[in-house]
């Protein structure tokens, strides 16, 4: 079993790295899907340093979003709403990062749609950032996580 860090796990690949707060790698757990159930997901919000990047807090499904054994999509309004909340009281600095949802598998990644789910949401949001997060939560606390740029999507590796 992995052994946490205080500030979480961080991944990492030539051009960016990303921290994931303990807080949000628990709720990840939480949602951790399992045989037979739906999967999970939301939004990635967090800070953006010169150094690395850092997801300090994720939103988690709610009843508006549409969700089977192998898809999630995420309903937009209640997530634009906490973007924006979140943007207003942090002045600015919690920003939207990116998406998260389950997959049940032991080595998670994306599947085609997903790759293309991200490169939408980069394409048609507005933001101060030219990038975007996507993580994959697999079984047995695994993870798969991508940085989507106008380049394509390139993984991450846990350090």
């Amino acid at each position: 079993m992995r052994k946490f860090k205080n500030s979480g796990i961080e991944f990492s690949n030539s051009t960016a790295t990303l921290d994931i707060s303990l807080t949000v790698i628990e709720k990840f757990r939480k949602y951790e899907q399992r045989e037979g159930y739906n999967e999970s997901g939301g939004i990635l919000l967090g800070y953006v340093t010169k150094k690395f990047d850092y997801i300090q807090e994720v939103t988690i499904p709610n009843k508006y979003d549409s969700k089977g054994l192998t898809f999630f999509i995420r309903s937009k309004e209640p997530a634009q709403k906490k973007i924006n909340k979140s943007w207003r009281i942090s002045k600015g600095s919690l920003i939207y990062l990116g998406e998260w949802h389950t997959h049940y598998e032991n080595n998670p990644k994306p599947s085609r749609d997903d790759v293309n789910m991200i490169k939408r949401a980069l394409k048609n949001t507005e933001m101060e950032i030219d990038f975007l997060y996507l993580i994959i939560v697999g079984v047995n606390n695994t993870y798969w996580v991508g940085r989507c740029t106008e380049k394509g999507v390139k993984s991450l590796q846990e350090v």
